[in-house]
Formats: C-alpha cells, sequence, structure tokens
C-alpha cells in the first residue's frame, strides 16, 4: 500500500467510498465536511480547495482517503475514510501521519461525533486530545481533538 495524492481521475473512487461509509455510519454526516459533499461535484469542489491524500492497495485500488486544510497555522483534517473491509489494518492511522508530515510543526485538529467512541480512541492513541466538546446545529455533540504535530 502507498499514500499518494488523490487527482481528478480519482473522484469517482472517492465518492463511491464516501457514500458507502455515509450508509455503514449516518451519524458522521453531522461533520461539516460529510454535510457539505453530498454529490459528486460538491467533492469537486473539495477537491480544488483541500489537499486529498489517498490510500493505494497493492492491486491499485483506492483504500481510503484524507481531506485536510491548513488556516492561521492549524492543520484542521475534515475527514478519515477507509473501506470498511480494510479498517483495522493501520490505513488510517498512515493517512494520518502522511498528512501530518505534510504540515510539520504546526497545531491539528479533528472531529468525530461524541457517539462513535472508536473514533476517539483512534484519535487519542495517535496522541490527539479531547481540546472541545459542543453541539452541532442538530444538538449532536462533537468532539474537537488536537495536538502539536512535531517539526521534522
Amino acid at each position: 500500500m502507498i499514500i499518494t495524492n488523490i487527482d481528478i481521475n480519482d473522484l469517482e473512487s472517492i465518492f463511491s467510498i464516501q457514500e458507502s461509509v455515509f450508509k455503514e455510519e449516518p451519524l458522521l454526516t453531522g461533520l461539516e465536511y460529510f454535510k457539505h459533499i453530498t454529490s459528486r461535484d460538491d467533492l469537486k469542489v473539495y477537491f480544488e480547495k483541500y489537499d486529498f491524500l489517498k490510500a493505494v492497495d497493492d492491486d491499485g485500488s483506492i483504500s481510503g482517503l484524507i481531506c485536510a486544510s491548513e488556516n492561521n497555522n492549524t492543520l484542521y483534517i475534515m475527514a478519515v475514510v477507509v473501506k470498511k473491509e480494510k479498517r483495522n489494518k493501520g490505513i488510517g492511522r498512515k493517512l494520518v501521519f502522511a498528512v501530518e508530515h505534510l504540515y510539520s510543526g504546526i497545531r491539528c485538529e479533528i472531529q468525530t461525533p461524541e457517539t462513535m467512541p472508536k473514533n476517539s480512541a483512534f484519535y487519542e492513541s495517535m496522541g490527539y486530545s479531547i481540546y472541545k466538546k459542543e453541539n452541532n446545529a442538530n444538538g449532536e455533540q462533537i468532539i474537537t481533538f488536537a495536538k502539536l504535530i512535531e517539526a521534522h
């Protein structure tokens, strides 16, 4: 498996992966990124504005992706998505570490719904700490995790 940049030709595969994740974990739609990516055109707009990386298996298929953006010396990881059948194999971890490597020496934030404790445990295992908890517009509690990415 390799981690590399997503290109415009990957958008159909990426959207399909995201659709399947929404069906499995509808609580993710409470996060800002997932509220805004409801069509292939929405994804294309995000692709043009944000940084995306993909995890590519040995057979060339995409097994996961990460979307991030830097603003005011803070990196915001907006989405980490891994196909259900590929989870618990270190793909999400490799994606997060790869994007952290691109933005070393700054603060990083990532959010997850409070109702998804596996996600919280995942971020905590990578050194993230709870920064704040707040309700979104639907009244769902969202946890924001943060950490300082070491310079390298």
